[in-house]
């Protein structure tokens, strides 16, 4: 699992660390094993960026200033923060996982890298919950789960997933996972893809449940809604956001076939609480505080506004001022960075509860793909 792939970060160090310009110019939703005891870092959180070609990691010091300098990463990679730590998770077509030192980015570049692994090829790895010196990892496209040491990286266990995969895939599609209660939460999107027509099938979401120890299986839960998202608990309640499926225009439609659903563990049943209907159609990114989220609409490519939905009042309200919410969205602190990647007037923003302001771009940054936030 562990063997060192070409397009790894510590071998392309040389070109991978940038000071000043670049040359040119997807959930939302981890777990936290954080050590209370753990020392603050001096940064607001960083911002992944892309451009579908070549990808970057930048920073977000306490003043809410993007770093000039960068770090070079696989233009699809996603950013988590756990603690103090930073992973990056270089996704399909790198396959790596990188930890890093937020604390010394600016002074040290690449040498604030800690480890870097690489997993099987096209594993594509998607999420991670953490446990202490432990992780689980979520892999999108193997039929698979495997838990990595935080030390050094080393994969110390496996889950096989194959088995709730569709109609012939080989992969479950899992999309995130959460940790609960020493019990490992896998929310399953099970499609299928028929590369002749370039459409897929979904069936209904699923949700499995490991024993986060041993990594048997305890039980399943059949969703309500189908290409499920992302999720979170809140007080012990399990929530989960769904895309549904795509419509023949590309996008999705405004009905109460998706939406926010809140599952009940004890009977293995599922509602949907917030429908596409109230939401104006499917979730493509999720992050919550507590009982409130904030949510990416995806209408349509390129359309993907924001809502604010309080999830005890089973109540949604559009946040005026983003329109493409699809460069990732973090919450922390009642404070709201939201990547909007409105083509030709990219930006990373920030909600403070009543008004969405905008954060200056270096010249040159790549457009917001994934945000986190310490």
């Amino acid at each position: 699992m562990n063997k060192i792939k070409k397009q790894s970060l510590l071998a392309l160090a040389a070109a991978g660390l940038t000071f000043g310009l670049m040359a040119c110019g997807d959930d939302s939703s981890s777990s936290s094993g954080v050590d209370p005891e753990e020392e603050d870092v001096s940064l607001t959180g960083v911002v992944f960026g892309s451009d579908y070609k070549t990808g970057e990691l930048r920073w977000i010091d306490k003043d809410e200033k993007i770093s000039e300098k960068s770090l070079s990463f696989y233009q699809d990679s996603k950013v988590i923060v756990n603690g103090s730590d930073l992973y990056v998770l270089e996704r399909m077509g790198a396959d790596n996982i990188t930890r890093i030192d937020p604390s010394k980015l600016e002074s040290d570049g690449e040498k604030a890298v800690v480890w870097q692994v690489s997993l099987d090829d096209d594993a594509n790895p998607v999420d991670m919950a953490f446990s202490g010196e432990e992780a689980w990892v979520a892999l999108q496209n193997a039929d698979s789960l495997v838990k990595i040491s935080t030390k050094d990286g080393k994969v110390s266990k496996s889950i096989k997933t194959g088995k709730f995969a569709y109609e012939g895939e080989t992969s479950p599609y899992v999309a995130d996972i959460e940790l609960n209660d020493g019990k490992l939460y896998v929310l399953i999107q099970r499609y299928t893809y028929d590369a002749a027509t370039w459409t897929s099938t979904y069936p209904l979401g699923l949700l499995a449940i490991y024993d986060a120890k041993s990594g048997d299986l305890k039980d399943t839960v059949q969703l309500k809604a189908k290409n499920p998202a992302a999720m979170a608990f809140v007080d012990g309640t399990l929530y989960v956001a769904s895309t549904g499926e795509y419509n023949a225009a590309g996008g999705t439609d405004a009905d109460e076939n998706r939406g926010i659903e809140k599952v009940d563990l004890e009977k293995k049943t599922s509602e949907i609480i917030v429908t596409g209907k109230t939401l104006g159609g499917g979730i493509y990114a999720f992050a919550n505080e507590g009982s409130i989220a904030y949510v990416g609409i995806y209408k349509a490519w390129g359309d993907v506004p924001l809502s604010k939905v309080d999830l005890a009042k089973k109540e949604a309200k559009k946040i005026e001022g983003v329109a493409d919410a699809e460069g990732s969205i973090a919450v922390a602190d009642g404070i709201v960075f939201i990547g909007d990647r409105s083509m030709g007037d990219e930006k990373l923003l920030k909600y403070d509860g009543s008004k969405v302001s905008k954060l200056d771009n270096p010249k040159g940054a790549l457009p917001a793909y994934s945000v986190a936030l310490f």
